[in-house]
């Protein structure tokens, strides 16, 4: 087998302004939420990389891609620089619920002079293609490092019982949103029942640093195991707590400073502590700042803290490998018991009267959560139909090695156990994962959660949530320790 050689790196940076001019309805809840107002710019980075192959970043601040935005994408880019390959440009999004919709239809129409989804999806396609082929354009000799740094930043957001909460006096399901057994995402703590949190966090942040030939530093990548979701409950447009820690960054490292921020496995996290809430608030207090503001804080300062080691070894020649291939993933199986579920859920849904609440904003929040919840119902009898037919969910995974680093890049919002798996047998010293990167299943079962988590059920781990389950996320890590072994052969 030959010997793989460093090549001399090409990079290239651009970034683009993605906040639309008019309302739009925010992506992220069960209920439209209409924005009234920017609190802050929406971003979509690109970092192009070239040597002996070529791939690129492009990190979004938004909460998940269609297939249809991602095609658009790369026939976008292709249009304009026919000679890079489409399918190695790597897409992420930061998963904010505080951005436009890409699609209609999971809500009721929008008002008059509300941006549909379609329209900012168009628009969307046309801003990050133009950052996408600045990147590739702007690419000149420069160097690399990496590092590792540390932040508490997400944490588990699944609560577990000693009961099956189904069970309690006055349980109601909850058709087209979850069902429920010893768990709940964001489950009260202080509950008698209550046992334990389901699972492990990741505090870990992962650094990649790029120089110009000049040794100006150019451009970071920071890679954490969080969704963008402080402040998800807003009806503003807002990058959430990326905006702030950009900004953070910047202050300390320099205003014209790119940053690609990428979420890591991060299905069971967010940043939302379950217990200590008021310990956490009176810090906050007594620091001065509001939550984002903190995130920023721990961020930023690990990303300069570990900066300066990071230089000692920054190196302008390394090895670039990158796979992008279709894995066949073994679909979570509707049971006939969950089609019955999901038929009486239908029926009831349908059933239900529309709101007739004086308040507009309340009848509105009424109705479009019952619309929402009847998708989800339709699209999970869909695919009970479909898997007679196909027993296999065909996912988008990525891989890519540099130097001695790694990315290993998939569709699914991961539960984290499949992350550290993945990190903790991976051939790289360090290995970037990056969910919701290219097209997934979104409102039709994004979760991908592991199997003590489909045992106690709840939001994210149940039919609705699940178009892949325990068995096709080890098969998904299984196929990209593959990848990741063969990026490192010889």
């Amino acid at each position: 087998m030959s010997a793989q050689i460093p090549s001399v790196l090409k990079i290239g940076w651009a970034a683009a302004d993605i906040t639309p001019s008019r309302p739009v309805n925010l992506q992220g809840q069960f209920h439209m939420r209409i924005s009234q107002g920017v609190r802050d710019p929406l971003t979509a980075t690109a970092l192009a990389v070239e040597g002996g192959g070529a791939v690129v970043f492009l990190s979004v601040d938004g909460g998940f891609f269609p297939a249809a935005v991602i095609d658009g994408i790369r026939a976008a880019v292709k249009g304009q620089i026919p000679t890079l390959d489409p399918m190695s440009i790597i897409i992420n999004a930061t998963h904010t619920h505080t951005a436009p919709m890409l699609e209609d239809g999971m809500y009721p129409p929008v008002p008059a002079g509300v941006m549909t989804g379609k329209a900012y999806a168009n628009f969307l396609v046309e801003r990050v293609a133009q950052a996408i082929v600045k990147a590739w354009r702007d690419r000149a000799t420069g160097r690399a490092a990496w590092a590792l740094g540390h932040a508490v930043v997400g944490r588990n957001r699944r609560a577990v019982y000693f009961d099956d909460l189904s069970q309690r006096p006055g349980y109601k399901a909850h058709p087209g949103h979850c069902t429920t057994r010893n768990a709940a995402m964001y489950g009260r703590t202080d509950d008698p029942m209550f046992s334990h949190i389901e699972g492990y966090e990741d505090h870990s942040v992962d650094l990649l640093y790029t120089w110009d030939e000049r040794d100006e530093l150019t451009g970071i990548i920071v890679n954490l195991a969080c969704p963008s979701q402080e402040t998800e409950g807003l009806s503003v447009i807002s990058a959430d707590f990326w905006h702030d820690t950009r900004v953070a960054i910047r202050r300390q490292l320099g205003e014209k400073l790119f940053i690609l921020p990428q979420c890591s496995a991060a299905g069971d996290q967010s940043p939302h502590p379950l217990w200590y809430q008021a310990a956490e608030k009176r810090m906050l207090d007594l620091r001065g700042i509001d939550s984002r503001a903190e995130i920023a804080r721990r961020i930023s300062r690990t990303v300069a803290e570990v900066l300066p080691l990071a230089q000692k070894e920054r190196s302008g020649q390394l090895i670039l490998k990158h796979t992008s291939r279709l894995a066949k993933l073994p679909r979570r199986m509707i049971t006939d018991a969950e089609a019955a579920m999901l038929r009486e859920g239908i029926a009831a849904l349908e059933k239900r009267p529309a709101s007739s609440d004086p308040d507009p904003d309340k009848r509105l929040r009424a109705d479009s959560v019952r619309v929402t919840e009847l998708a989800r119902c339709r699209l999970a009898l869909r695919r009970y139909e479909a898997q007679k037919k196909n027993p296999e969910f065909a996912a988008r995974i990525n891989t890519v090695r540099l130097g001695n680093i790694a990315f290993a890049a998939v569709p699914f919002e991961l539960f984290l156990d499949y992350g550290i798996r993945i990190k903790a047998r991976s051939p790289a010293i360090q290995t970037f994962l990056v969910q919701l990167a290219d097209a997934c299943p979104g409102w039709d079962g994004n979760y991908l959660p592991t199997a003590r988590a489909a045992k106690g059920e709840s939001y994210s781990a149940n039919c609705y949530c699940n178009s892949v389950g325990p068995q096709g996320g080890q098969a998904l890590v299984e196929t990209l320790l593959q990848d990741l072994q063969q990026a490192w052969a010889g």
